[in-house]
């Protein structure tokens, strides 16, 4: 096993955190997300930040041998958290945003042809 690729992706402009995800040659891939208000992380530091991350959960065990789809790993239903959400919202507000910018694109093409008549040249 060997790491072929790492990406440094920003949450909201890195206002909310920042996900790094570890790419493997089989191309399975391990993404960690790591929210600003976590211990300072920025982009510079975000692939350091989530390899602690890592070895942190590694190293206590904390890793369940399998997860019951739809709970957590103590059995609470699982959540959407608030940062989601937050995401989310900030997604359909940009989508919004992206149509109104294309709305005159998206109206279909007009067939009437509106033009005034103009005058003979002649006198009444």
């Amino acid at each position: 096993m060997s790491i072929v690729g790492t990406q440094v992706i920003a949450e909201g402009s890195g206002t909310a955190g920042y996900t790094v995800e570890f790419v493997e040659d089989s191309g399975d891939v391990v993404s960690v997300s790591l929210r600003s208000n976590a211990s300072g992380v920025n982009k510079t530091n975000a692939v350091a930040k989530a390899k602690e991350f890592l070895n942190r959960i590694v190293a206590s065990d904390a890793l369940p041998d399998e997860m019951v789809d739809g709970k957590n790993q103590d059995g609470r239903a699982a959540t959407m958290s608030s940062n989601d959400r937050v995401n989310r919202a900030d997604q359909e507000q940009q989508l919004e945003e992206g149509l109104e910018d294309t709305f005159p694109a998206s109206d279909p093409v007009s067939a009437t042809i509106t033009s005034i008549p103009g005058r003979n040249g002649g006198t009444r």
